[in-house]
């Protein structure tokens, strides 16, 4: 949509750099900024610092040093920053960046259905019981990703609901989370699906009843708001992105960092149907605040707001 927005638009005004780290390209596109006197404007959608374990050779607390550090180096050298949720611009002013940070979401299309035949197919695929909720995870299978908690949580739920678990994804902690689920005995209730086809992702969660997403590293959480937008609620732990995007509870709950608080909300969702229909309808209308075409507009404006301050210096 930003694209066909900008046609006629003078787009060599500007380097648009979206989405690059800024350990890689960042850099080349500072230096032709500047070379070309070009105003530079990063969107930072990765938490660095929370992905640190990854980097093996240095120390947890040097790596979040040196991600705060570079962070730090490379965002004040921009003249705007856009970040998806609130709770990020906190964390970049925290960093001590003092350039000016929009909050921008990233859009989501919301056109989009989902037929019976297709559901019908998905759950025979995949061996799963459409007389039992389905809960869904969806995500990469890594430690930033509360997983030990989601595994922790549905054994839980399962106690009271007889309810069944997919997980779609892959990572580092899939074999610890196929062992745990083993453990538990809970392992024929779990279906672990590896990564799916966008499309099949989306049929999925339709075909789902409630989305489970402990995570608590979200810049924003695209994929919950996928979810939200075919009318699947979702319980979250109340963090990062997923605060903005169910803000006030609308289109599920914002839990506590506990367990037992975030397995009632779950347990209340799967039980109470009036509940469940009221936000499955808020997940709709608060997943379609976030459309593709909104976030253009706002993107559009301020990249026209950028150039036209920028020439005037």
């Amino acid at each position: 949509p930003i694209s066909r927005k900008l046609k006629g638009f003078e787009t060599h005004k500007f380097d648009i750099l979206h989405g690059q780290t800024p350990f890689t390209l960042g850099y080349l596109s500072l230096y032709l900024g500047k070379k070309y006197k070009i105003p530079i404007v990063h969107t930072y959608h990765t938490y660095f610092e929370k992905y640190m374990h990854y980097v093996p050779l240095l120390p947890k607390k040097m790596g979040i040093k040196y991600a705060k550090f570079e962070s730090k180096k490379f965002y004040n050298r921009c003249d705007k920053i856009v970040v998806p949720s609130t709770q990020m611009k906190s964390a970049l002013h925290a960093y001590q960046i003092n350039k000016p940070v929009e909050i921008i979401p990233t859009g989501i299309r919301t056109d989009r259905s989902v037929s019976s035949e297709e559901k019908h197919t998905f759950l025979k695929r995949w061996n799963l019981d459409p007389t039992k909720p389905i809960s869904i995870f969806v995500g990469r299978l890594g430690q930033e990703k509360n997983i030990s908690f989601l595994i922790d949580a549905f054994n839980k739920i399962k106690k009271t609901v007889d309810a069944q678990l997919l997980v779609i994804g892959d990572g580092p902690e899939k074999k610890w989370m196929e062992e745990k689920v083993i453990e538990l005995g809970i392992d024929t209730s779990v279906t672990f699906t590896g990564y799916l086809k966008h499309k099949d992702i989306f049929i999925a969660y339709a075909s789902s009843d409630l989305i489970l997403f402990p995570s608590k590293t979200e810049t924003q959480g695209l994929s919950l708001l996928e979810g939200l937008s075919v009318g699947t609620p979702a319980v979250c732990i109340n963090s990062m992105g997923v605060a903005d995007i169910l803000h006030q509870n609308r289109g599920g709950f914002l839990c506590q960092d506990s367990l037992d608080n975030y397995v009632q909300a779950a347990i209340n969702l799967l039980s109470d149907s009036t509940l469940y229909s009221q936000k499955s309808n808020d997940a709709i209308i608060r997943s379609h605040e976030f459309s593709a075409e909104k976030m253009a507009e706002k993107m559009l404006d301020l990249y026209k707001s950028v150039v036209e301050n920028y020439n005037k210096r």
